[in-house]
């Protein structure tokens, strides 16, 4: 062999190593951020931490948490707490494992995020307003302004 053969087989052999170990870098980052991501855990509580929940990376609900005060809500209002408080979780959760990904991509190790990972919804503050504390439920929009039972349960009329 020449010298030239002789130096363009050590460079292609020095290349293929370099490409082996890009590769095993690769696959040892990706294994690192699956195990990130399965550890992930999204957690929320409403204003006055009368609701809280845990998610899953995939926002599956792991536990709910409701204070013994809950039972004092109106079933709706717990209702709209509880749905804004695992959102508020799912966002979290969603975050955290956006931030390994972003990670991943700083580092080169990845060239764009993937398609699923879309930005969290922005979730505001959730307050279960409860007779306990002095305040009186908040409206929603759409709910009535009668206070007491429907007009319906009040008739007379036999069935």
């Amino acid at each position: 062999m020449t010298e030239d053969a002789e130096a363009r087989a050590a460079r292609l052999r020095a290349q293929s190593e370099e490409g082996a170990t890009a590769v095993d870098r690769r696959s040892q980052a990706k294994e690192w951020a699956e195990k990130q991501v399965a550890a992930v855990r999204g957690t929320a509580r409403s204003q006055h931490g009368d609701v809280a929940a845990t998610v899953d990376h995939s926002g599956l609900l792991l536990r709910l948490e409701l204070s013994p005060l809950t039972k004092q809500a109106k079933h709706d209002d717990l209702a709209h707490a509880i749905t804004g408080v695992v959102r508020q979780a799912t966002a979290d959760a969603r975050n955290q494992v956006r931030e390994v990904y972003v990670r991943l991509q700083n580092e080169g190790v990845i060239r764009s995020l993937p398609p699923f990972l879309l930005p969290a919804p922005e979730a505001g503050a959730v307050t279960l307003a409860l007779p306990v504390r002095g305040n009186s439920p908040a409206r929603r929009a759409g709910d009535s302004a009668e206070e007491g039972p429907p007009d319906s349960w009040l008739k007379d009329d036999p069935w």
